[in-house]
């Protein structure tokens, strides 16, 4: 079997961020806007969402405006629906081709969704990967929900396939480095910027920090899980 880069991806906040969500929402209320609103420039700043000064308000007043209107409602904001961020999505390519990476989806939006669908909706955004799987609740080991464990149990049982992995996720630091911090991009900013061109190169040295999984994760696999996957790779 050849092996292959394997990319964990999570969707909100990595693929969507405020600047996504404001921008469907000032157009939705004919609030025009420029690249300049959303300018780096103006990050960390002090300013409401990391945006130009008084960008967030002219939206607000146009809300204000418009609300008590017969008829209105407000954008179709729920979770398939939210807004996906342009340069992620450009970014996501970028790190998907320069690594020739396949993509398993560690994200929420899994849930519910066959591969098919989660397929159909990377590719209506307009990114350009493959993906190959999902993660599921763990069920092999004692905990549940944590998305650690699971992408952990999906590297174990993949293991011959796997030539290095990477994993794109706004929370990295809450359940997933402790035990993958070597291949875990840190720093994408959650709802503010999603993912950026700095995480590029970044995650290039993930996929490039060699991986054992047999070695790596020997202290988080269940004895009985660990005794059968030796036995078989002898």
């Amino acid at each position: 079997m050849n092996k292959e880069n394997i990319l964990f991806l999570d969707f909100d906040d990595v693929l969507n961020s405020t600047k996504s969500f404001y921008k469907k929402f000032a157009e939705h209320h004919g609030v025009e806007w420029t690249d300049d609103d959303f300018d780096p420039k103006w990050w960390d700043k002090g300013h409401k969402e990391h945006f130009k000064p008084g960008f967030v308000d002219k939206i607000e007043e146009a809300w204000k405006e418009q609300k008590d209107q017969k008829g209105y409602e407000l954008p179709n904001l729920s979770l398939y629906n939210y807004p996906y961020d342009e340069e992620a999505i450009q970014n996501l390519n970028k790190i998907v081709d320069e690594n020739e990476a396949k993509v398993v989806i560690c994200s929420s939006w899994r849930i519910g969704k066959s591969i098919k669908e989660l397929q159909k909706i990377l590719d209506d955004w307009g990114a350009k990967c493959n993906i190959i799987g999902k993660t599921h609740s763990s069920m092999k080991f004692s905990y549940s929900g944590n998305r650690g464990l699971e992408i952990l149990e999906w590297v174990m049982d993949s293991r011959d396939r796997i030539k290095g992995i990477c994993i794109l996720d706004d929370s990295c630091d809450i359940d997933i480095n402790y035990i993958f911090e070597k291949w875990c991009v840190q720093g994408i900013r959650g709802c503010y910027h999603g993912l950026r061109d700095i995480h590029i190169p970044m995650a290039k040295v993930c996929f490039e920090t060699q991986i054992n999984p047999l070695e790596d994760f020997v202290n988080w696999v269940d004895p009985d899980m660990l005794k059968r996957l030796k036995k078989k790779k002898h």
